[in-house]
């Protein structure tokens, strides 16, 4: 074959559509992200939300008032104050502000988490006898621990990095760093990064479902 030939084969071969491999596609296929503020000084994020409330409470009432008179202007200063008094406090609660990064995962993925569950806590069952059939039925029974160990499972599923006050950061978190983290946070941050945890599975769900809607229209 002469060289001239096996550039023209070459060339062909390169026109004709390539392979992959759709589990690498899958692997490396982008996933909805969120960060969640956590700050850990629990007592001066307190006194703030606190004076946060004042705050709203005063502009209340400033706008129920059309007329700028004395009563007024006097409420406008303890609202100006406040305000200076929460900004002071937002600077000081800095020193304990974490990022936590949340990265999204497949269905699949939460599927596998929950199996690892039941090998760990297999499912119980209790017998009822339904009033209305006679029959017996089978009822699931509940397991904290379970749910718990789902749980951890989750957030070291979720959580791809946490940042610290001062930039330094941590990627990922291990199982046990799950369990204390739950075990210690104050209950408004866990509460924040569930709800973040829950509004990445309804993302990446919406969000599939919309690639895949469009796709098929192609088709």
């Amino acid at each position: 074959m002469s060289e001239e030939q096996e550039i023209v084969e070459k060339v062909e071969k390169a026109k004709k559509p390539g392979t992959f491999n759709i589990l690498n596609v899958l692997q490396d296929r982008g996933m909805p992200t969120e960060e969640v503020e956590v700050y850990l000084d629990e007592a001066i994020a307190y006194h703030a939300s606190r004076i946060d409330e004042n705050i709203k409470n005063l502009e209340k009432q400033i706008d129920k008032v059309p007329d700028l008179n004395d009563d007024v202007k006097g409420l406008a200063e303890e609202r100006d104050e406040l305000i200076a008094e929460k900004d002071k406090l937002i600077e000081e609660i800095g020193g304990s502000r974490f990022v936590f990064h949340l990265t999204g995962i497949s269905e699949g993925q939460r599927e596998d988490l929950y199996e690892t569950c039941l090998k760990e806590y297999p499912m119980e069952y209790e017998t009822e006898r339904n009033p209305l059939t006679g029959q017996s039925e089978k009822k699931e029974l509940a397991s904290s621990e379970r749910d718990r160990y789902f749980t951890n499972l989750i957030w070291q599923a979720y959580i791809t990095k946490i940042v610290d006050p001062n930039g330094n950061e941590q990627n990922g978190i291990t199982y046990d760093d799950a369990v204390e983290l739950r075990r210690s946070l104050p209950l408004t941050a866990s509460a924040k990064i569930n709800a973040a945890i829950e509004k990445l599975r309804t993302a990446t769900a919406v969000f599939l479902m919309s690639v895949n809607e469009d796709f098929l229209a192609k088709s």
